[in-house]
């Protein structure tokens, strides 16, 4: 009676909670500020096609938004996948990923962040949404002392058809949304924005290019939903027109550049087990800052050309 009697209370306070944080005014950007994308697969192959950037920068033009993606495909909460090799191929102590995490948002100093969490812990299914919540709990707390603000993005459901057995589909969705309503449940209790894909998603076709990652219509939509959910203007030009493309293919450029800044591809010479032996290639990833910075530079005359 006790337990079900706290469950109650506890509905009734994200209840509570969740009204406040639907009547929140819309998200808005100072000018100059600095957007972190963090995550799994949804953020990191977002790079590759560049619609939920150029959706945000065509909706504020005149900010000067900066963006940088850091998102890892098979990364947890837990920050698991940036941790990085050693010895041979023998993996790090799983404490050290997050470490990696925490140095690199404390260098990138973000005023907003972005994650997309859920998709790779929901294989531990109901067993592992305590441990999920938690381990959100704890990457927010961490993010929360480098970011003044965090934006959760949830999980969205995987598509039908591509071979996969409906079945299979079914049971694996089941678990995503208790994934994606865990992330809702952190997000309001700690009073962050919260953006639901599950929900919009699992009345679409056409989304993915495989039944789990994002087409670029997948990525178009998902940048539209959160343009929405989080109360933004309307994109000052048409997505499809030329001028967009035009944005859109110099944004990709420059994410490509800031990807191999950040994830060079001789990793084990930079930071991993070999690094003594090829000491120059430490400095070599530094070295494509300039062209970062020239690129963000082409960017910024496109939206000023609007």
């Amino acid at each position: 009676m006790k337990s079900k009697l706290t469950h109650i209370i506890r509905l009734l306070v994200l209840s509570s909670l969740l009204a406040a944080c639907t009547s929140r005014e819309s998200l808005s950007f100072e000018q100059d500020e600095k957007v972190v994308f963090l995550g799994n697969a949804f953020f990191e192959n977002a790079f590759e096609n560049g619609e939920i950037e150029t959706t945000f920068s065509l909706s504020f033009p005149e900010k000067n938004i900066t963006f940088r993606n850091i998102g890892w495909s098979g990364d947890n909460v837990y920050a698991h996948a940036r941790t990085r090799a050693r010895g041979g191929g023998r993996f790090g102590n799983p404490e050290e990923g997050f470490k990696i995490l925490t140095k690199q948002i404390a260098e990138l100093k973000p005023d907003k962040i972005f994650l997309a969490y859920g998709f790779n812990e929901s294989f531990d299914d109901d067993a592992g949404v305590e441990a999920y919540r938690d381990g959100l709990i704890r990457l927010l707390k961490m993010l929360g002392t480098h970011c003044p603000e965090l934006v959760l993005v949830s999980t969205y459901p995987m598509e039908k058809d591509f071979g996969i057995p409906a079945d299979h589909i079914e049971a694996r969705n089941q678990e995503l949304h208790k994934y994606a309503q865990a992330t809702e449940e952190v997000a309001v209790a700690g009073q962050h924005r919260y953006v639901d894909l599950f929900t919009p998603f699992s009345k679409k076709a056409g989304y993915t290019r495989n039944g789990i990652h994002l087409s670029s219509n997948g990525y178009r939509t998902a940048a539209d939903l959160m343009a929405e959910s989080l109360g933004f203007p309307s994109p000052v030009i048409s997505m499809d027109s030329e001028r967009a493309k035009r944005i859109r293919e110099a944004i990709i450029k420059k994410n490509i550049l800031f990807f191999h800044r950040w994830r060079p591809r001789n990793d084990a010479f930079v930071y991993g087990e070999r690094r003594d032996e090829q000491r120059i290639a430490q400095e070599e990833p530094a070295q494509i800052e300039p062209f970062i910075a020239n690129q963000e530079a082409a960017i910024t005359l496109l939206l000023e050309d609007l």
